[in-house]
């Protein structure tokens, strides 16, 4: 992995001393920082926040993924404006992460490439605040002196405006002058692994806005062109490290493993569809078995040892809980905390699942050194699936989705060689997808396409919750037809995040609350 633990010693400030790089907080007498300290900062508070962990979005998104189960307001597709999953993703972005971005953009004439990386974020982070919230602040965001209330823009004209924030900021990659050297925690100032970050990312844009006018079917086969992302080196993904002090753990790593109280259950939807059985009412991998499930799933439980308490689920040494069985099994409430099966070497850093049965702690696996991913190359390949299948590219689907699983085989096995574990082969699976790829119609292919990009995106929850709500692929578990009697759903699917309570209440120019189960982002045509 692409480790920088000096420079990744800055990640501790998202769980503590948040002032310390705050360089912004007195907007009417601003401290001019230096630019290899804002980079850093912006960089683990972007990821931070879109990531896995109690500060992170994709805890809540996880869930409605049926990645995994959580007892309590997300089971059941159920978050209130001012919980802490919603409220601190947001405030992170608005208050710290864009203030420094807008900071570094402002040096362009002195240090152009920082600029460059600064518009490439900003695009990026802007579109998956767009892809969760809808209509949000963006013209008058992150600039407290001249816009106290900042004004809640389009959402389809924000996106709009990224593409070209995006060419602004390659051409000032390309300009020359300092570059970012440990500084720079996800390329090291690469230049060039900026700029094929930064092409990848307005594909994977135009792939979101395919069935609306904002698509571009020449940019996109002149994107195809490249470069694009092509390995696990150009990865958009921030390296955590093993260190305690400071803390600079993978966060769900650190909730799942250090705290000994671990608070995602493994959702039995996920684990039945990996393991090739009938998963709720979706029956398309079944007679597939995933190779890769010891490597996301870690069994607390040895082969015939019997569970702490009685059970909601288990399947062999699997124990679990189902979605929307809040408060309604009689078995779902029982502390299981020594038998569970969590979440495991991928996506966290916990450790490969060998059949040992040992309870988890903060020695096992990476010890916590595990990336947070926000955009990779396989996830790329199965955009370029996609858009060849949907949209007639100069790409053959068919190769590019061998390709995308052959690049998520190799994104686990990565993993394992950082632990010693045994690699995966990734072939005999492969090729049963393929058979059932080239039996099915184009509705099908495009279902094992986005099932294949669903299991990939484990830890990565905006892209998926994305990808469900645009293709309605794969098929989110209908808890009526799952394997528990307790378990029923009561709210729609969310297609949308509540609006921040807070900011609706403090900024005199937000609009009302939206309803987060009609309120569609505009790209959320079907």
């Amino acid at each position: 992995m692409k480790t920088k633990i000096l420079a990744l010693a800055l990640v501790v400030m998202l769980a503590g001393c948040d002032d310390f790089f705050d360089i912004n907080d007195d907007p009417n007498n601003p401290v001019k920082a230096e630019l290899n300290t804002i980079l850093p900062y912006i960089q683990a508070t972007m990821v931070g926040a879109f990531g896995f962990g109690t500060a992170g979005v994709t805890d809540i998104l996880a869930v409605y993924n049926h990645h995994t189960v959580q007892r309590g307001n997300h089971d059941n597709y159920r978050i209130q404006p001012n919980e802490f999953q919603n409220t601190q993703p947001w405030e992170q972005l608005y208050t710290k992460t864009l203030p420094d971005m807008n900071a570094m953009i402002a040096r362009r004439d002195e240090a152009p490439i920082y600029a460059g990386i600064a518009k490439v974020m900003k695009a990026h982070m802007f579109s998956l605040i767009v892809d969760l919230w809808g209509d949000m602040p963006y013209t008058e965001a992150g600039d407290p002196v001249n816009f106290k209330f900042p004004k809640y823009d389009d959402d389809m004209a924000i996106y709009t405006a990224l593409f070209p924030l995006i060419d602004e900021g390659i051409a000032d990659l390309n300009a020359g002058g300092i570059r970012p050297g440990a500084d720079d925690l996800i390329y090291g100032g690469d230049v060039a692994k900026w700029v094929k970050y930064a092409n990848s990312l307005k594909l994977n844009m135009y792939n979101k806005v395919r069935l609306t006018s904002l698509y571009d079917g020449a940019a996109v086969n002149s994107l195809l062109a490249g470069p694009l992302m092509e390995s696990h080196p150009d990865d958009f993904e921030l390296d955590y490290n093993a260190s305690i002090v400071p803390e600079n753990r993978n966060p769900a790593f650190v909730r799942e493993y250090a705290q000994n109280s671990p608070a995602y259950y493994v959702s039995p939807y996920f684990f039945l569809l990996m393991n090739g059985e009938q998963a709720c009412q979706n029956s398309l991998m079944v007679g597939i078995v995933d190779p890769r499930i010891p490597y996301y799933f870690y069994n607390q439980l040895a082969p015939g040892e019997p569970a702490q308490n009685p059970v909601s689920y288990q399947n062999g040494e699997f124990l679990s809980i189902w979605f929307g069985s809040y408060e309604l099994d009689p078995n779902e409430g029982f502390d299981q905390n020594i038998s569970q099966t969590v979440v495991g070497l991928y996506p966290v850093g916990g450790p490969y699942d060998d059949g040992s049965g040992v309870n988890i702690s903060a020695t096992l696996g990476t010890k916590g050194a595990s990336p947070q991913r926000l955009l990779t190359s396989a996830a790329i390949d199965y955009v370029r699936a996609e858009l060849a299948l949907t949209m007639g590219t100069t790409d053959n689907a068919r190769d590019r989705l061998v390709s995308a699983i052959g690049k998520s085989f190799a994104e686990v096995n990565n993993a394992a060689a950082s632990v010693g574990a045994p690699s995966v082969d990734g072939t005999a699976y492969t090729a049963a997808v393929m058979a059932l790829y080239d039996a099915g119609d184009n509705t099908r292919k495009l279902e094992i396409i986005m099932t294949q990009k669903w299991i990939q995106e484990f830890g990565n929850g905006v892209e998926a919750w994305s990808d469900i709500r645009r293709t309605g692929f794969p098929l989110v578990c209908d808890p009526d037809q799952d394997l528990n009697e307790w378990s029923t759903q009561t709210n729609p699917y969310p297609v949308t995040l509540p609006y921040n309570g807070n900011d609706l209440t403090n900024n005199g120019n937000a609009p009302g609350q939206h309803d987060q189960y009609s309120a569609k982002i505009f790209w959320d045509v079907n």
